[in-house]
């Protein structure tokens, strides 16, 4: 499968997330020598911490940072949380702010819950890089590396525009208030499609990443509005729901679906024409830059305040683009 050009074409193998999440959170990553992997003369050691065990994208975001971090000499774990909230992350930092490492990089399911851990985390001596997500105070974050959510919510209305001529009702399914990339993606959905006033917006409703909660949204709503026709979903877990509602519904022709992620069910839906167009990320790319800086703050060099990474949209028979930005859970 091709990638985008700026992605390390051989990388190496990585432990997908899921089944192997054991052995994901305790290997590590170093590498043998060269001139990449200069020590600066303190610890190598960093943490990744993702947002959810089992996710094509943040399999994907582990193995672009195992690529790195052996390129770097860095000796990373990974580790995650069984679900994708605050409750489930927060024993997976704990462990990590004791562990001590030099930098941790962290995907923070609510950004305001995860604020007084990953304070204590860098008091510990930790240096602190977010990635994918944000936290509402930055004062413990040294590099935020992100996509440009907003705009991603703002290219899905513009998509969803195209695709209905204009017209009808549009619903999107999101994640429950504290994501910060999943509020700032239905936010600019929400500001974008106030510039198209055939489109009546019927709000937002949320599913936990529990894609048969989506799949009940799509069904009740069609009982509310039979003349739905288009939904947008703010992950790849929504997307599967709503195309699993949309598929018993008989309703896939005539309701447009525009989602974030390119998860593998997401592509093959996209190729299908079942869904009709994809906001897609680079997970690898984050995972790169989040070794990349946390090589720079063991140095002692200084990082961007804010990192943005790449987002594409992908419309209907784009398979190629489809294929090169494809979420892949093993590497």
């Amino acid at each position: 499968m091709n990638k985008p050009p700026f992605v390390v074409p051989a990388l190496v193998c990585c432990l997908a997330l899921g089944a192997t999440a054991t052995a994901c959170s305790t290997g590590s990553t170093t590498a043998a020598g060269g001139a990449s992997a200069a020590s600066s003369g303190g610890s190598r050691k960093v943490a990744l911490v993702l947002g959810v065990k089992g996710s094509p994208f943040y399999s994907a975001m582990a193995c672009g940072a195992r690529a790195k971090a052996k390129q770097l000499g860095l000796d990373l774990t990974v580790s995650a949380g069984d679900a994708f909230s605050a409750d489930a992350q927060l024993p997976v930092v704990n462990a990590v702010t004791a562990a001590k490492p030099a930098v941790a990089a962290v995907v923070p399911t609510d950004a305001t819950a995860l604020v007084q851990p990953l304070t204590a985390l860098t008091a510990a001596g930790t240096k602190l890089v977010t990635v994918d997500q944000v936290l509402a105070d930055p004062k413990p974050v040294r590099s935020r590396i992100v996509t440009d959510n907003e705009k991603g919510g703002r290219l899905a209305a513009a998509e969803m525009d195209k695709l209905t001529g204009g017209k009808g009702k549009v619903l999107v399914i999101t994640q429950p208030p504290g994501s910060s990339a999943q509020d700032a993606r239905t936010a600019g959905f929400v500001a974008g499609i106030k510039k198209y006033p055939g489109i009546t917006y019927l709000g937002a409703q949320y599913q936990s990443d529990d894609p048969q909660k989506a799949a009940q949204i799509i069904t009740s709503t069609l009982a509310a509005h039979p003349d739905l026709t288009g939904v947008f979903s703010t992950n790849d877990q929504g997307a599967i729901g709503a195309l699993t509602g949309l598929k018993q519904a008989d309703a896939t022709k005539k309701v447009k679906l525009v989602a974030y992620d390119a998860a593998s069910a997401e592509v093959a839906a996209l190729k299908n024409g079942t869904l009709s167009a994809l906001i897609a990320q680079n997970p690898v790319q984050e995972g790169e830059v989040a070794m990349e800086s946390a090589q720079k703050l063991i140095a002692g060099r200084p990082v961007p305040a804010t990192q943005l990474t790449e987002l594409v949209v992908i419309g209907p028979g784009e398979r190629a683009k489809a294929d090169r930005y494809a979420y892949t859970s093993t590497c």
